[in-house]
């Protein structure tokens, strides 16, 4: 072999080991939407080589850093942000919000969020975002409970009056009232109140009193009644299904009537017969007429001339008359 193929072959030689000597291996950390992950891979690469390699997908709207272009040949760490739709409900509305990796904090303070002394939230603030997340910005309230004789102050952040209870651990019997309503939103200060309600059935004795009817009687004159039956009253036995709130009787409702004994009603027998009209009484005989029998004259003793009559009549009376 001539000296000028030898160097040929030993510069070729050369090249290749340099080449050989460029390329390794390099241990790369993936952040994932806030999941770090290593992977060995090749280098000199590509950020966007690296990710295709690891099978990683990008959505469009997802970021990466470096970039895609960027050429890697050391390790270093590779950040995606994905891009997510978060449903945030916040005052009984629910909106899309889409903002790309972060926290929940951050996406407060996209949305220009402050969370108020009585308000909260479903997530801790540190808490990484994900594509779908539902997000909850809800109040805590200040409630007063009145249930078997207690009264429960709380503070609370259910919904509804129902959550409320259940979170005290009040269990509710199938027929017991709740003021306000179990799907009545929570406000702060509200008044809760549970009202056990409780059913019984009692049987009571009761009377059946008895009427009184009338009967003609041709016997009696009219304007005349003689009872001819006395009444007797009945008894009859009532079932009664009571209402209880809270063990205090409310209301009740007759289910069912037995007569045990009939009432014997009272018979008035009324007079029906003409009066008989009597005689008028025969008139006293006039008294006969008198008459003067006599009629004698008696003079004062002053020698007025004055005096008086001494009348005898023929009855026999006597009558004096003066002059």
């Amino acid at each position: 072999m001539n000296t000028m193929k030898k160097i040929m072959m030993l510069g070729t030689a050369l090249l290749l080991s340099l080449g050989l000597c460029a390329c390794g291996k390099a241990t790369m950390k993936v952040n994932d939407g806030g999941t770090t992950t290593e992977i060995e891979v090749s280098v000199p690469s590509t950020v966007e080589k690296i990710l295709e390699d690891a099978e990683i997908t990008l959505k469009d709207g997802d970021e990466v850093s470096p970039a895609l272009d960027t050429k890697i040949s050391e390790a270093q760490e590779i950040v995606i942000s994905r891009k997510n739709t978060i449903h945030l409900t916040m005052d009984g509305k629910t909106e899309d919000v889409v903002i790309v990796g972060g926290t929940i904090s951050d996406l407060l303070k996209q949305e220009g969020i402050t969370l108020g002394e009585k308000q909260h939230i479903n997530y801790d603030l540190s808490e990484r975002l994900t594509d779908g997340m539902e997000v909850k910005i809800f109040y805590s309230f200040a409630i007063e409970v009145q249930c078997d004789g207690k009264t429960l102050t709380q503070e609370t952040e259910a919904a509804t009056v129902g959550d409320a209870l259940a979170e005290l651990k009040i269990t509710l019997g199938e027929d017991d009232r709740v003021t306000p309503a179990v799907t009545e939103a929570v406000t702060d200060g509200m008044k809760i109140v549970v009202n056990r309600i409780t059913f019984e059935t009692v049987v009571e004795t009761e009377t059946l009193e008895y009427e009184t009817t009338y009967e003609n009687d041709s016997s009696l004159t009219k304007g005349e009644e003689q009872v001819s039956q006395n009444g007797e009253n009945g008894e009859k036995e009532v079932s009664y299904k009571v209402t209880y709130v809270d063990g205090t009787e409310e209301s009740r409702e007759a289910i069912e009537e037995k007569v045990t004994k009939e009432p014997v009603n009272k018979v008035v027998a009324v007079g029906t017969k003409e009066p008989v009209q009597e005689a008028p009484p025969a008139a006293a005989p006039a008294a006969p007429e008198r008459s003067v029998v006599s009629k004698k004259a008696f003079y004062d003793c002053n020698g007025s001339g004055h005096g008086y009559y001494e009348i005898t009549y023929s009855d026999g009376s006597v009558e004096y008359e003066e002059f």
